[in-house]
């Protein structure tokens, strides 16, 4: 389940760009979510998620918990 930024714009940022530096652009996007969640933007943290490469053993809970379709509406590629 992964996906690129080079169909859609990406979602809003929550995270200062100094926080970035030294960062992998995986482990932004993980941390872009965690801080959109934290801001109350469901639908950024979702996206920012779903430009994440998820290691499969998260990607398969993601798609028992929450379902095939609920993840395609979230912009997840499955």
């Amino acid at each position: 389940m992964t996906t690129t930024t080079l169909d859609r714009p990406l979602p809003r940022s929550y995270m200062p760009e100094e926080d970035k530096v030294g960062m992998s652009q995986n482990a932004i996007y993980l941390c872009e979510s965690a801080d959109a969640k934290e801001a109350g933007d469901e639908e950024a943290s979702w996206a920012w998620l779903a430009l994440a490469k998820l290691p499969e053993s998260a990607s398969y809970i993601l798609k028992e918990v929450c379902g095939d379709e609920f993840l395609k509406s979230k912009g997840f590629r499955i």
